[in-house]
């Protein structure tokens, strides 16, 4: 026994350090190899002595307060928003006829890139777009496209609106899987027994039970907004840019000390989004101690079923403006890639051509290339590495299941070293990890750039798959390798094909995930490993619309396929064996 257990303790030691690995270690490389420059110690460059410098530049710089109070700005505004808006939909759907159009509809939004839809929620809104052609000239009496600062406007709310676009799937998302962890469905009839309508008791019972599982999703979604570059560069101001963007401007400077002032700036930010976190801890703990009477009050008396039913109609049309402007942006993208003249304010192209997909596609082919073979190498490697680590984890939970409260404990444990990656901003520390991964010659290598999306797509397919792997019957799987004598025979022929849906979806999120990859893919490719969404920002920042529009589809087009083999690759694989 003593043994056994010896052994148990060493593999639980082996798969925390594989996890600190995997999801600490780098990060905490690349933010020392950014945190030195940032003191002005770079001696590549020949700084070599440790100074406040860099850091009093960034200060004084006259683009800098700006820069930051926009990206605070349109961050916050977009994270509130979306986690609000989500937890309404989860709130007001659920047990309704529309939950299970929800869930379905979930992953294929999942599926579609930032880029994609900020590209073409730019053809969408912008003074020559969509909803200005509908509009005009009957109620605008426009004839010519106005001289409106909609899209890039100064203060980020363009930005902001498809950030609370793409962000709500993912929350809606994490509060799925949240709700699996207790009994929803018993609590909210012992709600309604004492009288709770249908929002006092999501707000009294379920949401206080969910929240603990969704902070780290929301400090996530936080960091992304806050130190976004593509979409800012899409959407965002430009005069001056987002904090974010004025980095990786300083970065990409042809000056070399300019790389001290993008370090320090980097820093600065990483600085923001912890002292944003503490303040929303704390915000947390004000809000917990002023809510505490409110919450153990009970039932306050009963609202008329009209308030109930506004309330219902507000999340559907939430809902409904969510996939329709999702919808509208891909179809924007479409017409914009087939027409070859369109006048404003026709709501249709007058001519129609195929001609900006051929011109197209020389350009295209080496980008398309790199982006297929990278993806699909870090969504395997992720979804290989989650599959260990999760069934290693629901071992370790049907071996012990009386230490619930334990299990509880190690899978938070899990989650935040998860959740690393996602949760620093970027920019703060992919500098030091190019400049490792210079020291180390792996700089502008297709193996380098596959590692580095390795390390962002790892959290995405352990979130899309534990819930369903965690939740297996291992009665199944016990009996299988009873049968076969082997757990690995156990694993191989009955688990993971029970399992191969999950598994398939967590693939393709991985490798979406990996196709939007923007930073890592500059940084660590040194601009010589092309992708579709380099190419994509490059060409929306000043190229023809025609070619940008065929470029986005593109981007669009590859993990939508790769999502719809995955979720038909059960039924592919069942007709097979059957000879059909």
């Amino acid at each position: 026994m003593n043994k056994q257990l010896f052994t148990q303790k060493s593999t639980a030691i082996g798969f925390k350090l594989m996890l600190i690995l995997l999801f600490v270690l780098p990060i905490g490389i690349g933010l020392i190899g950014t945190w030195l420059p940032a003191l002005g110690y770079m001696p590549s460059i020949g700084s070599e002595t440790i100074s406040w410098q860099p850091l009093l530049a960034v200060f004084t710089h006259p683009s800098t307060a700006t820069s930051i109070a926009t990206s605070l700005s349109s961050s916050i505004l977009s994270t509130l928003l979306s986690f609000i808006i989500s937890q309404c939909i989860c709130m007001q759907l659920y047990q309704t006829s529309s939950w299970r159009w929800l869930h379905s509809l979930l992953a294929p939004l999942l599926a579609i890139p930032h880029l994609a839809f900020a590209i073409g929620l730019a053809f969408l809104l912008s003074p020559s777009g969509w909803v200005m052609r509908l509009l005009s000239p009957g109620l605008t009496g426009f004839s010519i496209p106005p001289d409106w600062l909609i899209v890039n406007d100064p203060y980020g709310l363009s930005l902001a609106l498809a950030l609370v676009i793409k962000e709500v799937p993912f929350l809606l998302l994490m509060s799925i899987a949240a709700m699996g962890s207790f009994n929803l469905n018993k609590t909210l009839q012992v709600a309604a027994s004492y009288q709770y309508t249908r929002s006092e008791a999501w707000l009294k019972l379920i949401f206080p039970q969910m929240y603990p599982q969704l902070r780290l999703p929301l400090l996530a979604v936080f960091s992304y907004s806050l130190s976004v570059v593509d979409l800012s560069i899409i959407l965002g101001p430009s005069a001056p840019a987002t904090f974010s963007v004025l980095v990786n401007q300083w970065f990409s400077d042809a000056d070399v000390e300019m790389r001290l002032l993008g370090a320090a700036g980097s820093t600065v930010l990483l600085m923001i989004f912890i002292l944003i976190a503490v303040c929303f801890y704390g915000a947390e703990k004000l809000v917990k101690l002023a809510a505490k009477e409110w919450l153990v009050a009970g039932a306050a008396r009963r609202v008329s079923s009209h308030n109930n039913s506004f309330k219902r109609l507000f999340s559907y049309i939430f809902g409904g403006l969510i996939l329709g402007s999702t919808l509208l942006s891909i179809a924007s993208l479409l017409v914009w890639s087939f027409s070859r003249q369109w006048r404003f304010p026709d709501f249709l192209p007058n001519l129609w051509s195929m001609k900006y997909w051929h011109k197209s596609w020389q350009q295209l082919l080496e980008p398309l290339m790199n982006t297929t073979v990278i993806g699909l190498s870090s969504a395997l490697i992720g979804v290989l590495l989650t599959v260990i680590l999760l069934h290693w984890q629901s071992q370790q939970q049907s071996a012990a299941p009386r230490r619930c409260a334990r299990s509880s404990s190690l899978q938070a444990n899990w989650l935040w070293i998860v959740y690393v990656p996602i949760l620093v901003p970027q920019v703060s520390f992919l500098f030091g990890i190019q400049v490792l991964m210079i020291n180390l010659d792996l700089d502008a290598s297709l193996w380098g750039v596959i590692w580095v999306h390795s390390l962002f797509v790892l959290p995405y397919c352990y979130l899309t798959l534990s819930k369903v792997f965690l939740q297996y019957d291992d009665r199944y799987f016990q009996q299988g390798c009873l049968l076969s004598g082997s757990k690995w025979r156990g694993l191989l022929r009955v688990k993971l094909p029970m399992l191969l849906k999950p598994i398939a979806f967590s693939f393709a999120v991985g490798f979406a995930v990996s196709v939007t990859q923007y930073l890592p893919t500059l940084y660590i490719g040194a601009g010589r490993i092309n992708t579709i969404t380099l190419e994509s920002v490059a060409l929306a920042s000043g190229s023809d619309d025609r070619i940008s529009a065929v470029f986005a589809l593109w981007q669009f087009a590859l993990p939508l396929l790769v999502y719809v083999i995955g979720i038909n690759l059960p039924k592919i694989i069942y007709y097979h064996r059957k000879g059909l």
